[in-house]
């Protein structure tokens, strides 16, 4: 072989090899790893989806103990579907001190954050009464001590309304729940109580709890095809127009408007506003299909409240079991019911897609539970007998230019049906929130 062949069959080669590699550079699709999201889910959602308790609260020699875990609060909703219960009925004549029936010594209580139908929660149970009498509750109730015979009473309360319904289950299924959960309930936080009223009590931390701000990155939805064509009788006749909170979109009836800074869009269709009252099985019901047949759940949202006088129904958006709070309705998805149709709408518009590394990486450290007690009954502003609530949740902040959300933990009180965030600062000018 001559050295012009060798240099022609070297050329062919290389010509050859570059070719093919041009080729796989062109075609190359790697394989990339899915980012996990447990938040994001556009499924449509079931009632037992959406009605979740959100605590579990045990009595025990003279102290109390918590968990909001949403891991944990799943197994024990798991083996309470478990049990049979029957013999439903009315035994709101069994308590005449009703908070010292509900949080007896041996109770433990599964609070739900709102009033629930019980033939709406129904299939989260086993029940084997065909007819039930008209249950709401917020919270079931039972007693993991007093268990000698062969049947043990189960009690679904209405705190608000001191309404009491008793149920009968197995003993032996009590047992079952004593060992997986009552005999380590010493393995949760815990907590102190005191009387708002003869009818009322809180449960707060003992201790100071450390919580991480969070943030998270978002998308938005699109407005076009989730909202203006799904709430609109007649897409083709919408105008949109710009205005200075973002745009407007109307049919000459109804009115969308789209609120850029906080992301979040209000529906009002004004023929359907209703003075008439709503049945709670209804309304939350209608709701949930409502959403199931529009954008959709995207996050982690909850049942949270109804009001039937106002026909209106809320889901709050939960992270890692607490409340996530927002003046402006950025972590809330809220009814109001005309006579057939939505009379008012108003949601977010973003989505959660995953959490993102934040600039203070320190925990944030949150009043004891006592410290609450005393902002509150010193404040001026709070009548402390009509306190609701108090819950530890997240402050939800944003940048309008970023698409970014900020979680900084805090205390909040619901007072007059609002929830407020606690103050940080004492009446003597001493910081008392965040460390």
């Amino acid at each position: 072989m001559n050295f012009e062949v060798a240099k022609n069959i070297i050329l062919t080669i290389l010509v050859t090899a570059s070719v093919l590699l041009t080729w796989n550079i062109w075609t190359y699709q790697p394989e990339l790893n899915k980012i996990e999201n447990d938040y994001i889910d556009s499924e449509v959602q079931e009632p037992s989806d959406l009605i979740k308790p959100g605590q579990m609260l045990f009595h025990q020699e003279g102290n109390h103990y918590l968990t909001h875990d949403q891991t944990e609060i799943n197994r024990i909703q798991t083996e309470l579907s478990k049990w049979t219960m029957y013999n439903f009925k009315d035994a709101s004549n069994l308590a005449k001190e009703f908070t010292s029936f509900v949080h007896a010594e041996g109770n433990a209580e599964l609070i739900f954050p709102s009033t629930v139908p019980l033939d709406l929660y129904r299939s989260e149970l086993n029940i084997d009464d065909q007819e039930l009498p008209k249950v709401h509750f917020d919270r079931i109730v039972f007693n993991t001590e007093n268990v000698e015979s062969n049947e043990t009473k189960v009690y679904f309360i209405n705190y608000k309304n001191k309404k009491i319904f008793q149920a009968q289950v197995q003993t032996a299924q009590i047992n079952n729940f004593n060992r997986s959960f009552a005999s380590r309930a010493r393995e949760y936080p815990e907590y102190i109580s005191e009387a708002v009223s003869s009818s009322r009590m809180l449960f707060l931390p003992k201790n100071p709890i450390q919580l991480s701000p969070l943030n998270y990155l978002i998308d938005h939805l699109d407005i076009t095809q989730d909202f203006r064509n799904e709430l609109f009788n007649d897409p083709d006749k919408v105008k949109q127009e710009n205005v200075s909170v973002g745009q407007e979109y109307t049919d000459g009836s109804s009115l969308l408007t789209v609120f850029k800074d906080s992301s979040v869009i209000e529906f009002v269709n004004p023929g359907q506003r209703s003075d008439m009252d709503g049945t709670t099985g209804s309304l939350i019901q209608n709701s949930m299909d409502f959403i199931n047949s529009q954008a959709g759940w995207d996050d982690y949202y909850q049942y949270a409240e109804i009001s039937e006088a106002e026909r209106m129904v809320s889901f709050r958006l939960f992270i890692d079991g607490y409340p996530v709070f927002n003046e402006q309705g950025m972590s809330e998805i809220k009814h109001e019911w005309g006579n057939e149709e939505i009379y008012r709408y108003k949601r977010p518009y973003y989505t959660l897609r995953f959490p993102v590394p934040s600039d203070n990486q320190n925990k944030a450290t949150l009043l004891s539970g006592q410290q609450v007690l005393e902002l509150l009954t010193k404040s001026r502003d709070i009548e402390f007998a009509d306190v609701e609530d108090v819950r530890i949740g997240y402050k939800l902040s944003n940048d309008p230019t970023e698409p970014v959300i900020y979680l900084e933990p805090a205390w909040y009180y619901r007072y007059g049906g609002t929830w407020t965030v606690l103050p940080l600062i004492e009446p003597g000018g001493e910081k008392s929130g965040l460390e």
